[in-house]
């Protein structure tokens, strides 16, 4: 009983932590080095796409919440970026 209970606490106390990690596209590893992209992550931004930036080390530098669904676009190889 004690060990169940204190499976329950470690988990309860780690939950947010990993919540927040899942939230946040910020690092996350990317395709293409130094250009643009637009990406999608389920639960982050209402489930719109964000426009981001991947770096030399194949991770997303920054990141722009997009406001819908159709509103990230990047032509040009990332010449000409929008998110609205």
């Amino acid at each position: 009983m004690k060990f169940i209970s204190l499976t329950i606490m470690i988990m309860s106390a780690t939950m947010p932590v990993l919540w927040v990690i899942v939230q946040n596209p910020l690092n996350m590893p990317c395709n293409i080095p130094e250009e643009y992209g637009c990406g999608y992550l389920a639960g982050y931004n209402n489930d719109n796409p964000f426009l981001y930036y991947c770096s030399v080390r194949y991770i997303m530098a920054t990141v722009k919440p997009c406001s819908c669904a159709i509103c990230c676009s990047v032509k040009y190889g990332g010449v000409e970026q929008k998110c609205v």
